[in-house]
């Protein structure tokens, strides 16, 4: 195995130097930044573009304009790194470093760039079903669609999630499903797919975007819905565009199997449409 393309940092090899501002920084202090993480297969970087429109949406989430990165200079990197690493994922995130007062910032905000490469080992067993935990969202995050820095609701999330389970389905606080821990989550009844609409809390993942543009308007619907209406689906599957689609075939809580699912013929099909490009199984 050949070693990992060493990360970058504003286009350059990290130097300790960069200890300093990285300590004082308004990302380390506040979570100040966004973030994004790619799959790469093949030497490519898979839905780059809306990865770096997720990057813009957050940064404009945070009150940033759209300058505050060159984004070409940025893609231009991430293909750079992609290609040296052919295989695995690219984390990028973009940090505010120090300045302002307080939580004041500073007229002149400056930014940084921190592109990733890292390896990722590839679980076939996900994809022929998985059984999730049925919990309530810890926590609402702020701007809970961008992916800021601030994860600390997943983070208690996962913490809240029985070892035994890889991945947990959420409801907030009006009992409606949102997300799960870390994927988007899906559900196909009376002939469409359904999703969480943003207003529930739910992350704007890049493969739920993917997902929303195949699909047309007839075919899915972007809404609420609680326990019941999953109790009620004929398929259910959790996403993102790092490991792309896992079927759901059981949500279980402490009082036992809440619903079971089969791995049907519909969510089998958005995977032979979306694993090819992202180099993983189809079911």
């Amino acid at each position: 195995m050949t070693g990992l393309p060493p990360p970058l940092l504003d286009g350059r090899n990290p130097a300790a130097s960069d200890l300093d501002w990285l300590l004082a920084s308004r990302a380390l202090a506040f979570g100040e930044g966004v973030f994004t993480t790619l799959r790469v297969t093949a030497g490519q970087a898979v839905f780059l573009d809306d990865h770096l429109l997720r990057l813009q949406s957050g940064l404009a989430a945070l009150l940033y304009s759209a300058n505050t990165v060159d984004w070409s200079l940025l893609a231009a990197e991430i293909q750079q790194s992609s290609a040296k690493l052919q295989e695995g994922m690219i984390k990028v995130m973009l940090l505010a470093g120090p300045g302002g007062v307080g939580y004041r910032r500073a007229k002149q905000q400056p930014w940084h760039r921190f592109v990733h490469p890292r390896r990722l080992s590839i679980n076939n067993e996900p994809y022929q079903g998985i059984a999730c935990w049925w919990q309530a969202c810890p926590g609402s995050n702020p701007e809970s669609a961008s992916k800021h820095l601030n994860r600390l609701s997943q983070i208690l999330a996962s913490e809240g999630c029985p070892t035994d389970f890889i991945e947990a389905l959420q409801y907030n606080a009006a009992g409606e499903v949102n997300e799960a821990i870390a994927r988007n989550v899906f559900w196909f009844a009376k002939g469409c797919w359904h999703t969480p609409s943003l207003q529930t809390g739910a992350l704007a993942g890049v493969m739920r975007r993917q997902l929303l543009s195949h699909l047309t308007t007839k075919q899915v619907v972007q809404g609420q819905g609680g326990l019941e209406q999953l109790k009620q689906a004929e398929e259910v599957f959790v996403c993102n565009s790092l490991q792309g689609i896992w079927p759901v075939t059981s949500l279980q809580d402490a009082s036992g199997c809440l619903a079971n699912w089969p791995v049907g013929i519909q969510t089998q099909q958005l995977m032979a449409v979306f694993h090819p490009q992202l180099g993983l199984p189809i079911n």
